[in-house]
């Protein structure tokens, strides 16, 4: 989303996961001034989509936990288990969706990735450029329910 800075007026692009309940607060890119701006949100958003999704991915016993990244934020949403601090959620956020550009770059048909370590799975699908959703999962493949639950949850983010 563009917005311009109600000081100097310069561009400002702001991701949709800037802004909270209709407000979006940012610092001009430009003249470092603080914008306020309130948003009237037609559709559901996408954090409250990702609340949904958790939720019910959650229910799923092959599932261990999940957490949406942002490759300039960290962390957004966190439904890992405890033993997990968000230093190590930024860290391996950071390496799952390094590794995930860094395998679309050579192959753009990819839109999914899995890291398999041990008995762990960690699955990777990217929901824009900038944001993924993480889960860590028991089983690989997970069921198609799952699957099936992600991938509506990216394709409504699109549309």
């Amino acid at each position: 989303m563009i917005l311009f800075c109600e000081d100097c007026g310069a561009k400002n692009l702001l991701d949709s996961t800037r802004i909270k309940s209709g407000k979006a607060v940012f610092k001009c890119d430009s003249c470092s001034y603080m914008n306020a701006y309130f948003i009237k949100v037609a559709k559901e958003s996408l954090l409250e989509k990702t609340d949904a999704f958790f939720k019910v991915i959650q229910s799923f016993p092959e599932i261990i936990g999940s957490f949406l990244f942002h490759k300039k934020i960290g962390v957004i949403k966190n439904n890992m288990p405890g033993i997990l601090k968000e230093t190590d959620l930024n860290i391996l956020g950071k390496l799952l969706t390094k590794n995930f550009s860094a395998c679309s770059s050579q192959y753009p048909d990819v839109n999914e990735m899995a890291l398999i370590i041990s008995n762990k799975n960690m699955i990777v699908k990217m929901i824009n450029n900038n944001l993924a959703v993480i889960i860590a999962c028991k089983i690989f493949p997970v069921s198609k329910n799952i699957m099936d639950q992600l991938n509506r949850l990216i394709s409504n983010d699109k549309t």
